[in-house]
């Protein structure tokens, strides 16, 4: 047997202070009263001197124990096998203080008779060959040990599955007790505060209240108003344990109504739901708590379009002015007292009198990778619904430094690696080349977390697609687990890991089966990366990768040393770490004595890097190396240390296109002169790039408009155009290109990742391509068209296009 150092066994004393601390919770919850697991679990730590997963995974093995006595256990904590046995024999002899399964209690141990009827077993070896979740679980052999941390910090990272792609169900019960070990995250801008002003008029005696928050699944908007309910007195609460549209509350003198999910089918109004919930709580007095999806209010506001404003209902005005459209002449109205990009507040009017104070937050506009606005709520009857809201900013996407302590989505990642960091500090009972190990101890680095968010925050603004909570908790999972959750289920993760042990017995397939392994380290996991043997991975399949994979450091690794401004190259130390016979030496020794010794570089590395070095090392040297083994091992390991190097740093693939947008949106309604340049090449090209004198020219009888360049063979009619006046206009975080002609708007158009991107590949007044070019050709394409309309031919300057030469054409009129 092994001769590790593990956590020493928990001691009567220890075990009686775990089942006091159950006890309480259990009698809390069969009493339907609320409790918090995490401040009970805080308390526990403080006599056991034993971690929070530890604690965690030992109430589990309680759970486990009264499970197999047929008593009652805590539904948050469900039972875990492999329990120590000395917890058995404490729970036996207080058998008295936990109820039947079937809610009855019984006396002393008089129940013990009728577990031994189980099979005639006694209630010791019941409990050690007992099912538990389907599971036959056999007696441990003698001298066995489970180390309970061990088993803790494996059960912790098992916890991290379920958030992998962000859950399964559509929207969080309230009935939900909310209290899972894994840490929470700030609220999107506004929904503290406004759920903060939803609550405290509940029992004031005021006007009824309604609260609005509205965005896309995943954005935590059930969870807020889950915390609004809490401790409220529920009305005929559905029992069913499903997920409902709808759930009543009592509310000081009035009653709640929680939309807890607005797309939900509601079995009272099959037509435009929401609408008819506003007039059913408008008419009863009642205050009212929606969580809505944009596309319901898009839908339901469209829905009115019929029907004349003077015979709207409340429902119907108010459904108008959350989906931004006008309301019209009607006697209901909505008064708008305050309005910002992502919150808006006014008071719902039957004709001049107040029916409601109204608030909506627009829980998506803001990006969880930012910092969040600051807001201020103050109402009453009299002044109405005050607020000041704090202007949504987007950081320079160059000068991104320490971003993951004041965001949302980096204030979670560092919360979660505290608490996965918690349950790792235990010596393995049987040791492992452990990358989730090498995942948590990198991940300590607050520098490196910050990398990480910059890179997944560069994968937001390339791809235009805002991440919800659900896909931050699925990035943050593939950091820690890498890609086990594409691989195995949640309690076959230590197994994997075992499984993928690397071979000692040859070079070459040791460093194979490291490749493998490997797949677990995050900086692999977080662009969908596979290895050698895994090509039927599809990254577009999986809801994170969809969105990292694109800006993957290795797809561009542009040449130069990296030093933080915005253009910057950062590849070179790289090549030349695989420079030279890769056979003579470690391509990871030479690229650290080639960097400073402040390079976050040196924060992502751990010995399982090490390892992998070596082995790639011990590979190249080998005599049984084929040469398509050599090219192969080199690419890959390329590849490995060069994202680690990237995330470390905070190197997204496209980061000076990225950072080039960033500023445009700073600079707005201005340019930065090298995104103007190109816009400009690319809007309107020279005829002849270089040439001061040179126009662009558009043709006018062709089927496309594009820009005639070079020689031409066959006369062509054109329009000579002017220069562009460009100016941008942004909307939360979108970006408007507004294109003008002697100071009249031509058109407009989005201003995003794609259009920067072939903007910046133009060079010397040479329009460039890239892989974005079949998305902006079309809106190329409408707004040279919309130069050739007829309001815009005016004063036209036509040209004669042959050879290399065009000459002027007179348009005259006539009778």
């Amino acid at each position: 047997m092994l001769n590790e150092t593990r956590a020493p066994q928990w001691s009567d004393d220890e075990l009686d202070a775990l089942i006091d601390s159950y006890v309480i919770m259990l009698k809390l919850e069969i009493a339907g009263a609320s409790y918090n697991k995490r401040q009970n679990n805080l308390k526990l730590q403080k006599i056991v001197k034993r971690s929070h997963a530890s604690i965690e995974f030992k109430l589990c093995n309680l759970s486990a124990v009264l499970d197999g006595m047929g008593r009652r256990y805590i539904f948050g904590y469900k039972p875990r096998p492999h329990f120590q046995a000395a917890l058995q024999h404490r729970a036996l002899q207080r058998l008295g203080e936990f109820p039947l399964a079937d809610g009855s209690h019984s006396e002393g141990d008089a129940a013990l008779p009728e577990i031994a009827n189980r099979g005639g077993a006694t209630p010791s070896a019941h409990l050690n060959s007992m099912t538990v979740s389907g599971d036959t679980f056999e007696p441990r052999s003698e001298g066995e040990f489970v180390n309970d941390e061990e088993s803790a910090y494996w059960d912790t990272l098992g916890e991290l599955w379920d958030r992998t792609t962000g859950g399964s169900d559509v929207a969080a019960k309230p009935t939900s007790d909310g209290l899972s070990p894994l840490p929470t995250a700030p609220r999107p801008a506004g929904v503290e505060e406004a759920c903060a002003w939803f609550k405290s008029g509940l029992t004031s005696g005021a006007i009824p209240r309604f609260l609005f928050l509205v965005g896309g699944p995943g954005a935590g908007k059930s969870h807020a108003t889950a915390q609004i309910v809490a401790g409220l007195d529920p009305i005929e609460a559905p029992q069913d344990g499903l997920a409902h549209r709808s759930y009543r509350y009592k509310a000081g003198n009035r009653e709640l109504l929680l939309i807890n999910d607005a797309t939900i089918g509601s079995s009272e109004h099959r037509r435009n739901p929401l609408t008819k919930d506003v007039d059913a709580s408008e008419h009863a007095g009642k205050h009212l708590v929606a969580c809505v999806n944009r596309g319901i209010l898009v839908e339901e506001a469209a829905s009115t379009n019929a029907t004349s404003p003077s015979e709207y209902s409340a429902g119907q005005a108010l459904v108008r002015w959350l989906a931004g459209e006008a309301i019209g002449e009607s006697n209901w109205n909505v008064q708008t007292d305050c309005d910002a990009p992502y919150l808006r507040a006014g008071h719902l009017l039957d004709g001049p009198n107040i029916v409601a104070g109204v608030l909506v937050v627009f829980v998506d506009v803001c990006s969880l990778f930012e910092r969040r606005p600051e807001v201020h709520i103050t109402s009453s009857d009299a002044s109405g619904i005050v607020f000041e809201a704090e202007p949504y900013r987007i950081a320079d996407f160059a000068k991104r430094t320490a971003m993951d302590f004041v965001t949302p989505a980096g204030a979670l990642f560092s919360k979660v690696t505290d608490f996965v960091s918690a349950g790792a500090s235990f010596e393995d009972f049987q040791p492992l080349v452990d990358p989730i190990r090498a995942n948590i101890e990198s991940l300590r680095s607050s520098r490196i977390r910050a990398g990480i968010m910059t890179v997944v925050r560069g994968a937001e603004l390339s791809s235009g697609q805002r991440m919800t909570f659900r896909e931050i908790w699925g990035a943050i999972a593939r950091c820690v687990l890498g890609d086990a959750p594409d691989r195995v289920g949640r309690d076959e993760l230590r197994a994997l890991v075992t499984s993928l042990q690397p071979s000692d017995t040859d070079a070459v397939l040791r460093f194979k089966d490291l490749q493998s392994l490997a797949g677990l380290r995050f900086s692999q996991a977080i662009f969908g990366g596979r290895n050698p043997g895994s090509e039927n991975f599809d990254p577009l399949g999986n809801p994170i990768t969809k969105l990292t994979h694109f800006v993957d450091p290795m797809r561009d690794a542009i040449p130069g040393r990296y030093d933080r401004s915005w253009d910057s190259g950062w590849a070179t130390p790289l090549a030349d770490a695989f420079a030279g016979p890769v056979t003579n030496g470690s391509p990871l020794e030479s690229l650290e004595d080639d960097l400073d010794s402040q390079d976050p570089f040196s924060e992502v590395l751990t010995e399982f890097d090490r390892t992998v070095d070596r082995a790639f090392v011990k590979a190249m040297h080998s005599p049984k190396i084929g040469d398509k083994d050599r090219y192969a091992f080199i690419s890959w390991y390329g590849g490995y240390l060069g994202r680690l190097y990237a995330l470390a740093n905070g190197i997204p693939a496209f980061r000076p296109q990225v950072a080039a947008w960033t500023q445009a949106w700073y600079l707005s309604p201005n340019l930065p002169d090298e995104l103007g340049f190109g816009l400009r090449t690319l809007l309107r090209p020279k005829r002849r790039p270089g040439d001061v004198e040179s126009a662009s020219l558009i043709p006018i009888l062709a089927s496309r408009t594009d820009p005639i360049v070079g020689v031409q063979s066959e006369p062509k009619l054109a329009l000579k155009t002017g220069d562009v006046e460009m100016k941008t206009h942004r909307d939360s975080e979108t970006l408007f290109l507004i294109l003008s002609e002697q100071g009249k708007e031509i058109s407009r158009m989005p201003l995003d990742f794609p259009l920067v991107r072939e903007a910046l590949a133009c060079g010397h007044e040479h329009a460039g391509v890239t892989e974005m070019t079949d998305v902006t050709s079309p809106r190329l394409e409408r707004f040279r068209a919309a130069r050739l309309i007829p309001a815009q031919l005016n004063q036209a300057n036509y040209r004669i296009v042959v050879g290399t030469s065009d000459f002027s054409m007179t348009v005259t009129g006539g009778k």
